[in-house]
């Protein structure tokens, strides 16, 4: 599989990383026991990259986390010391800041990692140490292939095809084309959504594949236009990739529903498509969180009083991702709470299966986070929205 090539183990040299300590407390031994020592807890983003507003959504959510769990009285006994590495959207930086994080800053646990890409690489330094990584967005389903001591508090990537795909049944379009980056996600993703449109009766046009992180898809648009689809799905990692891929189809004059992750509507996405966002017929998302759900309202309260803004902004402009980072701190306690602070992968792993099902900040109304039946935390929890007048607006008839 072509995700395999994107990560390359063995990596040992380590790399000047962007490391912050959250709440002023330093890391002060990192015993896999617990004793009362504070626990280093690793964070890796892709601070650097076409994801780097999204990223610090997600590391303004580790630190609120982290802060709030601190003044709870600690999680299983134990003080949260968050260091903070920017992974740059690489296997190979993600694997650098790992092997930071765990042998010179003693992390007992990493979390974050955004893409596949970085999903894939922490998990490959990890899994053999027995370190527990709670990952907040990787959908790869090769992320849990195998895997014991990794968890994810958002949906496996088989999740999407059906929707999608029923969204735009739903809709009445019948030729759809999808656009498709060469990472982890677009390289595997393509062809379950394709085969689901022909199962539903559609006839899709050739796939356009790209490269993540091309800084011209004027090529692929050009075929993108050849195929004369009525609708495009728009599968990629990087949200500028997205913005991209918006700004040169409007250029080309390709003007067709567009239906996609929540990466479509992020703010690097919007910041690249400019006014395509508006030249465009329809933008639809799929998204693992419903704006109106009590726990995400209880979380977005949390994040305006900290950070500033308008809770209503933010209940639709925040990314998923940071409720679902909220929710993997809220997993972390949970184990470490039943754990007494161990960070012993195997306890702890087994601690974090046992947790009772419990309504999380992301996912829809009805979802619950569960690890009984495999490390998915969320299951066929998404929510489809239209982007209108700047805003994701949850569409009132949802797909299957």
């Amino acid at each position: 599989m072509q995700y395999r090539s994107l990560i390359r183990v063995g990596v040992v040299a380590l790399a000047a990383s962007v490391s912050l300590a959250a709440c002023g407390s330093n890391g002060s031994g990192n015993a896999s026991s617990g004793g009362g020592k504070s626990l280093v807890v690793g964070f890796a983003a892709p601070l650097t990259s076409g994801n780097a507003a999204v990223a610090e959504q997600m590391v303004n959510t580790a630190k609120l986390a982290v802060k709030t769990i601190n003044a709870d009285g600690g999680a299983g006994g134990r003080k949260l010391s968050l260091k903070v590495y920017d992974d740059k959207l690489t296997a190979d930086e993600s694997a650098k800041v790992t092997q930071r994080a765990i042998t010179v800053d003693k992390a007992g646990v990493m979390m974050g990692g955004y893409t596949s890409i970085e999903g894939l690489a922490i998990r490959q330094i990890v899994e053999p140490r027995k370190i527990v990584f709670i990952n907040s967005s990787t959908i790869s389903p090769a992320l849990m292939d195998g895997a014991k001591y990794t968890f994810r508090t958002t949906v496996d990537q088989s999740d999407y095809p059906v929707q999608m795909i029923d969204l735009l049944k739903s809709l009445g379009y019948k030729h759809p084309v999808v656009t498709a980056d060469d990472g982890p996600t677009g390289s595997t993703l393509w062809k379950p959504i394709v085969d689901q449109a022909k199962q539903a009766g559609m006839t899709p046009g050739e796939t356009v594949h790209y490269t993540l992180g091309a800084t011209d898809l004027t090529s692929a648009v050009s075929q993108l236009k050849g195929e004369h689809p009525d609708a495009v799905v728009h599968i990629g990692s990087a949200a500028a990739d997205a913005g991209l891929m918006l700004k040169t189809m409007t250029e080309a004059g390709v003007h067709v529903p567009v239906v996609g992750f929540g990466s479509l509507i992020a703010p690097d996405a919007l910041k690249i498509g400019g006014d395509a966002y508006t030249k465009l017929p329809a933008i639809y998302t799929l998204a693992n969180q419903q704006p109106s759900k009590p726990e995400y309202q209880a979380f977005i309260k949390a994040y305006a009083a900290e950070y500033g803004g308008s809770v209503d902004k933010l209940a639709l402009g925040l990314a998923e991702q940071a409720a679902a980072t909220w929710d993997a701190f809220t997993v972390l306690k949970k184990g470490l709470d039943a754990t007494g602070g161990s960070t012993d992968g195997d306890k702890l792993a087994q601690a974090i299966d046992k947790i009772s099902p419990f309504a999380g900040a992301a996912g829809k109304q009805s979802a619950l986070i569960n690890f009984g039946d495999g490390r998915d935390g969320f299951s066929k929890s998404l929510v489809a929205f239209q982007f209108v007048d700047g805003n994701p607006k949850e569409l009132a008839k949802q797909p299957s």
